[in-house]
């Protein structure tokens, strides 16, 4: 880029200097005749009031010869009378541009070839109608040749200083040009980018700000998509670690009381059935948790097949809540529930996971003798389900990660109550699937409200 930028100042530079060097010897070279024709001009005119016996003496045309100019008079059938170079020429010079411009239009002027000198000149011809007689004056004009011979040295020179100061302020200009491009890709080979933000200096040059602001924004949301993935690992961790524990757990309890059952220790059929309840118990229980794991996983794919229903949602609610019963009773908690009759248009299965999840979560997390309010109502399109309880509540700093999945706030109190973490995390998909909302407010040892808003409310009750 460097060297580029150098050659191109460089023949930029030439091509102008060659131009405008053309341009100016262009205009001098004009300039120059111009002069050379007017001067010349001027002198006939007053070769022309003088006598003609005066142009006959060597005189005047040995005064005009000493300054290179050639002085011919010429009558106006073309005879030559009078030529300071030439003492007699024959030939006709009628048919001298010069001429026939001068009879023509009074005076006249070219530049050509004398066949007589053998040179170029430039003629100026003055024509005096009285006595029919053209005066014509003429200088030495060797053209282009000439003036390039008079301006080449200074030429050559000129270009030459110019080419190497050229030269050096190209260098130098290059350097400052490249120098910002040198400092951005130190800064990006020295910065960790999975750790740190890119961060430039202040350049001289506005159109770097875009390059600059762009590399910076790029490193914020790598550094924001790394450390995602560093959260995402620990909670992959944190619902490995559960899952296999929660796996582990029933699977020990179904191992012990096969092998119980197997070695034929217990030979009383009611202790049988008894083991074999428990057995039973184990494996809903580990089904439950493979199930919550394939939801998850279809609702963050979308890949669940969705089968949508009238569901008249206090129903429902009744029904979930008489599920839970036992935990409610094993608990000895107050549960009220303010519900209003009313019908949706949705998937059976989301909304039965909204209620059993976040009910369950509020039995499961409370105190014992608490509370439980439950309120399901509509307002217009949407549907309102909130369950509050007065539990544990929730710390501050995990209340923002409380709805990702696996994710399990009281570690040493997690590890006395079952599940997974995945209740939460599944109830927020069905809320974003429906394009509805989810709300929580919490407060260690005083309780835990959530609160869910779902589009689905149909304004009349189908009769089917």
């Amino acid at each position: 880029m460097h060297k580029k930028i150098v050659h191109s100042f460089l023949i930029t530079f030439l091509i102008t200097f060659i131009l405008g060097f053309g341009l100016l010897y262009v205009s001098l070279y004009k300039a120059s005749i111009s002069q050379d024709r007017q001067y010349l001009m001027n002198t006939v005119k007053l070769v022309k009031n003088l006598e003609i016996d005066d142009l006959n003496t060597t005189r005047l045309g040995d005064t005009f010869k000493s300054e290179d100019i050639r002085i011919t008079i010429i009558k106006r059938n073309g005879k030559v009378l009078y030529d300071n170079y030439k003492n007699r020429i024959r030939e006709k010079h009628l048919q001298r541009e010069e001429v026939k411009q001068a009879i023509a239009q009074g005076t006249g002027t070219c530049i050509r070839h004398s066949d007589t000198m053998q040179r170029s000149y430039l003629y100026v011809a003055d024509y005096e109608e009285d006595n029919q007689t053209i005066v014509r004056l003429a200088m030495p004009f060797d053209g282009l040749s000439q003036s390039i011979s008079i301006l080449l040295a200074p030429f050559l020179f000129s270009i030459a200083v110019s080419f190497m100061v050229v030269f050096v302020l190209s260098k130098k200009m290059a350097n400052e040009i490249v120098e910002p491009f040198k400092d951005i890709t130190n800064i990006i080979n020295s910065t960790d980018i999975s750790k740190e933000v890119l961060s430039f200096h202040k350049y001289n040059y506005p159109e770097l700000y875009g390059i600059t602001d762009a590399l910076t924004n790029m490193s914020e949301e790598n550094k924001k998509y790394l450390e995602r993935l560093e959260k995402e690992k620990k909670v992959r961790q944190e619902f490995f670690s559960n899952a296999s524990h929660e796996l582990k757990t029933p699977l020990t309890s179904i191992r012990g009381y096969t092998e119980l059952i197997r070695s034929h220790t217990i030979q009383d059929s009611a202790q049988i059935d008894t083991c074999l309840d428990c057995v039973l118990k184990e494996s809903d229980h580990m089904t439950q948790l493979i199930n919550d794991i394939l939801t998850i996983s279809k609702l963050e794919t979308e890949e669940m097949q969705v089968t949508y229903s009238h569901i008249q949602v206090k129903k429902l609610l009744d029904s979930v809540v008489e599920t839970l019963k036992p935990q409610i009773e094993a608990m000895h908690l107050n549960v009220y529930v303010n519900a209003t009759e009313f019908t949706v248009f949705a998937s059976l299965d989301h909304i039965k996971g909204i209620f059993y999840n976040l009910i369950s979560n509020a039995i499961k997390y409370n105190k014992q003798n608490g509370r439980i309010d439950v309120v399901l109502k509509k307002n217009q399109k949407n549907m309102y389900f909130s369950v509050e309880d007065t539990g544990v509540g929730i710390a501050q700093e995990d209340q923002s990660r409380i709805f990702q999945r696996f994710y399990r706030v009281d570690k040493q109190r997690s590890k006395t109550i079952p599940g997974t973490g995945l209740g939460l995390s599944i109830v927020k998909h069905v809320v974003y699937y429906y394009q509805g909302k989810i709300h929580l407010t919490s407060k260690e040892d005083v309780g835990t409200k959530i609160t869910v808003e779902l589009p689905i409310i149909v304004k009349e009750n189908p009769e089917n």
